[in-house]
């Protein structure tokens, strides 16, 4: 007769003497699988922050897709020409001496109220006609027979005669000058003027300037045409883990194009 089939016990021998029971293989399965799982995060944590994925992309044709606008610093490394035609107004402070040379002369109104100083020496030639009638009154010493007498003479004496003039004569004196008169003076030397002064005033410029931009300008690029086709060359990405998402796949052409 076949022999009778065996049942399995509820405990297993781990040892000699010491029976293991299922209990302790669960229990331990479970620590195990534990320490495996704990294993296994450990590493993807690191590989999540320590690893990247590398992706090579070939030479192909991409369809862009622009944004209508972008703002955008460009530095400018040319002149910039410039047309200026208006007024400026202008503030100028002057505090300075100015020499001003005067090479024309000055009409001016010259008014002399003084005393001029006169020494001179005139030279007189001159004959001195003289017919006129003397009247005189006076005593005369004279001696007659030795006696002197004085006699008093009274009359009138024509007396007509040329005297010879030849003397000099000196003139020592100060005569009063009054003028008004117009006259012209010239200025041997320029004319030093104090200006301490503001100037307000508008100077016209018209020109055309060439102007360096030295700071970077503030512009916005306007992209008439959005999608545009270019040539994506062939490059290498690396991608670290942490950057990458799972999501699913779209088939078709709109996946061949990149944004």
């Amino acid at each position: 007769m076949p022999a009778p089939p065996q049942r399995w016990s509820a405990t297993v021998m781990a040892a000699p003497g010491r029976p293991v029971t299922w209990r302790a293989l669960v229990l331990t399965s479970l620590v195990l699988l534990g320490l495996m799982s704990a294993s296994a995060a450990a590493v993807a944590w690191w590989a999540w922050t320590h690893l990247a994925a590398h992706a090579q992309i070939k030479a192909q044709a991409v369809d862009v897709l622009l944004p209508p606008t972008m703002a955008v610093r460009a530095a400018v490394t040319q002149n910039v020409q410039v047309k200026v035609d208006q007024r400026l107004p202008v503030r100028v402070p002057i505090q300075q001496t100015l020499s001003i040379p005067l090479s024309e002369a000055i009409p001016l109104q010259v008014s002399i109220d003084t005393t001029v100083p006169v020494n001179l020496d005139v030279p007189v030639k001159h004959t001195l006609h003289v017919d006129q009638t003397v009247s005189l009154d006076t005593t005369v010493q004279t001696r007659v027979l030795g006696i002197a007498l004085n006699l008093p003479v009274r009359g009138q004496v024509p007396i007509r005669a040329d005297v010879p003039l030849d003397v000099v004569i000196p003139i020592r004196h100060r005569l009063p000058v009054v003028l008004n008169t117009p006259a012209t003076v010239r200025l041997s030397e320029p004319l030093r003027a104090q200006i301490d002064t503001v100037i307000d005033t508008e100077v016209p410029i018209r020109a055309q300037l060439s102007l360096p931009v030295t700071a970077p300008v503030a512009a916005t690029l306007t992209f008439p045409q959005q999608q545009v086709r270019a040539g994506l060359a062939r490059m290498d990405v690396t991608l670290p883990f942490r950057a990458l998402s799972v999501s699913q796949a779209v088939a078709g052409p709109a996946s061949a194009g990149s944004r």
